[in-house]
């Protein structure tokens, strides 16, 4: 192998081959300089100036085409429904909240109606069960239906009396409710409760007159009394009442008044005048020998 190497370099044939190429390709590059120009740098071939910056011929557009994937439509529907079905949960939340705050609200505001500023609960309340539990103990060895009735009947007598303007309001607030929603049942009432206080004035006319008639019948006997007897005692018994009004009327200017406000009172008693209705004359045969005490 070597050999043949020392050869072939040995050869005039290479030497030849070598010097062949070599003014073929100068040839060559001689011929295409005489063909063309020289470009100068910044400058085209055609001798323009090129450009700063890059043009939209040098710089062709790109248009890119969008291919949608098969699963976005389903999940955009899926994320559209569940949106839905969270914004009318959230409303209705929303809703219910409202109306709640309404409501309380609305019992904040029928409360503060309800209860007088200028009354206290505790005392009163305390003493109302109190009445309610004595009811209790009081029928405790009576039947079966006074026990279940004395409690709240003890308790609904007592309301009125330590809790007045209280009892009073919740009256007018349930007045109201039933006239608002129960209209016939509110028309039986106040005719029920009409007719109830018709006959209790009647009643209570009836006492009247009874006592006007019993007061007449004293005032017949104390007459009676004065001219069998001689005593005075109508002025007697006048003289007695002209002077407890004039005690209670002295004991009201003598009370104390407390600092914290008005003066109170409490019924004592009571003081009932009498007037004569008619004066009946009988002729009087004179007595002789009679004595009169003065």
């Amino acid at each position: 192998m070597a050999s043949f190497t020392g050869r072939v370099l040995r050869s005039r044939h290479l030497t030849t081959s070598i010097l062949a190429s070599t003014l073929y390709m100068t040839s060559t590059s001689l011929a295409a300089d005489e063909g063309t120009s020289r470009v100068r740098p910044g400058f085209s071939s055609s001798g323009e100036r090129l450009p700063i910056y890059p043009t939209p011929e040098s710089n062709p557009s790109v248009t890119l085409v969008e291919t949608p994937k098969p699963l976005v439509p389903y999940i955009a529907q899926g994320r559209e429904a569940v949106s839905g079905v969270l914004g009318e949960a959230r409303g209705y939340v929303q809703t219910g909240v409202s109306r709640w705050i309404t409501f309380e609200r609305r019992v904040e505001r029928e409360v503060k109606s309800i209860l007088p500023p200028d009354e206290p609960l505790n005392p009163g309340l305390i003493y109302i069960l109190i009445s309610g539990l004595s009811g209790s103990v009081l029928s405790r060895t009576r039947s079966l239906p006074i026990r279940f009735l004395s409690p709240p009947l003890f308790t609904l007598l007592a309301f009125p009396y330590f809790l007045p303007k209280t009892s009073h309001n919740i009256r007018q607030y349930l007045s109201d409710v039933e006239d608002k929603r129960f209209p016939e049942f509110a028309a039986r009432h106040d005719h029920f409760v009409g007719t109830g206080l018709a006959h209790f004035g009647m009643l209570r006319s009836r006492i009247e007159d009874v006592g006007e008639d019993a007061r007449e019948w004293g005032h017949k006997a104390f007459q009676g009394v004065e001219k069998t007897t001689g005593l005075r005692v109508g002025e007697v018994v006048s003289r007695v009442e002209k002077e407890k009004e004039r005690l209670l009327a002295q004991q009201a200017k003598s009370a104390p008044i407390p600092q914290g406000g008005e003066q109170e009172y409490k019924t004592i008693g009571y003081v009932v005048e009498q007037k004569p209705v008619a004066e009946v004359v009988v002729p009087v045969a004179p007595e002789q020998g009679a004595k009169r005490i003065v």
